[in-house]
């Protein structure tokens, strides 16, 4: 692989912090309380929907053990690639390449719908100016390219400030149900596994693990971190811990705001408006209209960031040799991976065209269906990427049980101190 200075990143740009930032941006907490978590309410496991947070939490913790092991002998802006390449050879790695391509573009074009919709509905409903949802879309198309032009640290700050603002909306939130409510109001009835493994686990897992996704691009951004080693294994662990808490926190306050026994019911009679609801009740109208707009923030850097994946792993292939070679270089000045950039913009716009000509909604229908796409492909990555981490130190331990060498990537795990990276 070359590493000439017209395609390297960036180096020692990125700390623990960024890297943490870079990834909640990326689960867009607000944007998947509104259009997720109360979906998971509605229609899965009701008020044992904070539970499932739980279990999300575990299947990812298990994952990255591999994952994080694997970061250390190979740092790749194609993570997922690199690692099912150095697996199981470089025929299923560039089937596993192609596939990250088109999962990370239909996660992001998704959310690009979702997004230039509720921009168009949140305006409406707060000042009564009806814009169609496709001029958001060219506005959000244009701050998306100025930011990637940019380093990488650019878009960081902006992440974080759109980070922030929606965190403190949902907090004031869960803090005003519990004075209200007070401890005994959160019943712990909600951890009962009769009611997280109950009637619709299986969807409010789905969401569950949907609600994580971009979690794992911590890796990805490993050639622009300080100190790779720790600093990814470190914000790894982390954005697991700060999501779990964070859901599993707001859709405990949401359950408390209205009762365990009704909870399914009073969700299930308008899911999308069923936050701002309760929200009006417990912090007051002022409070909700300030969180509809922070929900437009919410999914813009969740976008942002969910490109800048996109737009990585075009510039890594690219570097490889699976996709045209000028689509791997770098930003003369910025070290930003901007044809990438360019090239993942205009398929959005591409995507979004025929969306429109076909008369589908931005949401409803394009988003919707992108997401949950995206969704599943992530998943089945992540899963060809433990099987490969598996053979690679398999081989490495020269030829041991599957079984040994997983056990001994758990303790390699537990020595890490979850959040640490000695490569003892």
């Amino acid at each position: 692989m070359s590493t000439s200075p017209d395609n390297s990143l960036r180096r020692d740009t990125l700390d623990t912090k960024d890297l943490v930032l870079l990834v909640l941006a990326a689960v867009a907490p607000m944007g998947i309380v509104v259009s997720l978590t109360t979906l998971s309410i509605a229609l899965g496991t009701g008020a044992g929907t904070p539970g499932t947070y739980i279990v999300a939490a575990l299947i990812f913790s298990v994952f990255a053990v591999g994952y994080l092991k694997m970061s250390q002998r190979i740092t790749n802006a194609g993570a997922f690639y690199a690692y099912i390449s150095a697996g199981f050879g470089e025929r299923a790695g560039r089937i596993a390449a192609w596939l990250a391509v088109m999962t990370y573009n239909a996660i992001t074009i998704g959310t690009f719908g979702s997004l230039s919709f509720f921009s168009s509905l949140v305006l409406k409903d707060l000042t009564g100016i009806d814009l169609a949802w496709q001029w958001f879309g060219v506005l959000w198309l244009a701050a998306t390219l100025l930011l990637g032009y940019l380093d990488v640290g650019a878009s960081a700050k902006v992440l974080a400030v759109a980070l922030l603002l929606e965190v403190i909306s949902l907090f004031a939130f869960d803090l005003a149900v519990l004075w209200d409510k007070g401890f005994h109001g959160f019943s712990l009835e909600v951890f009962d596994p009769s009611l997280v493994l109950g009637s619709g686990a299986g969807l409010s897992l789905i969401l569950g693990l949907g609600s994580f996704i971009g979690f794992e691009a911590t890796v990805i951004y490993g050639e622009e971190a300080r100190d790779a080693r720790r600093t990814v294994s470190r914000a790894t662990y982390t954005a697991i811990a700060l999501i779990a808490v964070f859901y599993l926190t707001t859709t405990w306050a949401m359950v408390s705001a209205v009762g365990v026994e009704q909870a399914k019911v009073s969700a299930a009679a308008d899911p999308a408006s069923f936050l701002f609801i309760i929200n009006t009740q417990y912090v007051g109208i002022l409070a909700t209209q300030i969180m509809q707009v922070l929900v437009i923030t919410s999914l813009f850097a969740g976008f942002l960031a969910l490109h800048m994946s996109a737009a990585r792993y075009h510039f890594a292939l690219a570097r490889s040799g699976l996709l045209p070679a000028w689509m791997g270089k770098t930003h003369p000045k910025y070290l930003s991976p901007f044809n990438g950039t360019v090239v993942q913009l205009a398929l959005v716009g591409a995507v979004t065209l025929a969306f429109v000509a076909a008369n589908q909604h931005p949401y409803l229908q394009m988003g919707v269906a992108l997401f949950g796409m995206g969704v599943l492909g992530i998943v089945l990555l992540q899963c060809l990427t433990s099987f490969a981490v598996l053979r690679y130190f398999r081989r490495e331990r020269r030829g041991e049980s599957l079984w040994s060498t997983a056990i001994a990537l758990v303790r390699w795990g537990e020595h890490a101190g979850g959040i640490l990276a000695d490569d003892r």
